[in-house]
């Protein structure tokens, strides 16, 4: 049976040119000791070889029409477990261990909500693999410049983001209008920054410092109604200069700067 790509599902499966779903094997490295999860398998073209590589292969997948195609492929493969179900409704408590290890080319339109919810399960998860959109990709795994924004600073407080490679279009049934990218974001398991400060207390500042790209950090955390002599004198003791945007700040200073004014 043909398969029809559903638009509303953000379905681009990957065709395997090149040997891209062999690269993405080789820097994701799934071994006989750890379970996979796979998020939107498709055909299951991935599936198959992660399958062969680790100890289980846990899919959510939400196209019902997708169902028949998978459980039929897959019918003798005891290490195929299938979820059917939207990945931002499924209780992945419910089949996730330990060292879980996510490989996956996830629908485009809901990368930010799908990462943060992975990294709400690092309990349970420490390697994350993902295809994005490759302008995202830059932007979660940027360590300086305009591409930060809060994603950024969200994916660099609970782990290490790393941009892998390049994935073009024409690589894709159907195409999609912008090249992809593979990153990787390995969890912190020290939990580092989560020692020295609450998340909540971090993404307060955080949030507030990007509120608006073109304002510069003094009056973005103004919002917070924190007098702006205040945060002048914050910034000065931290040698931040007043006129400096929140993508520029590191986030070492981030954490230094919430705790001067939660001490204040």
């Amino acid at each position: 049976m043909s398969f029809k790509h559903k638009k509303k599902y953000g379905q681009n499966f990957l065709t395997d040119q090149n040997n891209v779903l062999d690269k993405i094997i080789e820097v994701s490295n799934p071994n006989k000791n750890e379970e996979i999860l796979e998020i939107g398998p498709g055909e299951g073209a991935l599936t198959e070889l992660l399958l062969k590589k680790s100890k289980k292969v846990n899919c959510v997948e939400i196209d019902t029409d997708l169902e028949k195609i998978l459980r039929k492929k897959f019918k003798n493969e005891k290490n195929f477990n299938l979820i059917m179900g939207d990945i931002l409704e499924v209780d992945l408590n419910k089949f996730l261990v330990p060292n879980t290890k996510v490989i996956a080319n996830i629908p485009y339109y809901i990368t930010s909500p799908i990462i943060n919810k992975l990294i709400s399960h690092r309990d349970k998860i420490n390697e994350i693999y993902l295809m994005v959109q490759k302008e995202v990709g830059e932007r979660v795994c940027a360590t300086s410049g305009k591409e930060r924004s809060v994603l950024t600073l969200a994916v660099e407080f609970f782990g290490k983001g790393e941009y892998l490679f390049t994935i073009p279009k024409e690589f894709f049934t159907p195409p999609p209008k912008i090249d992809s990218g593979f990153i990787s974001i390995k969890l912190h398991q020290d939990r580092k920054y989560e020692k020295q400060i609450s998340e909540k207390v971090f993404f307060k500042y955080v949030k507030a410092a990007f509120s608006n790209k073109r304002k510069n950090i003094v009056n973005n955390l103004s919002t917070l109604k924190i007098p702006k002599d205040l945060i002048k004198e914050n910034l000065e003791i931290l040698g931040i200069a007043p006129n400096e945007r929140a993508e520029n700040i590191t986030i070492d200073k981030f954490i230094e700067l919430a705790k001067l004014f939660e001490t204040k």
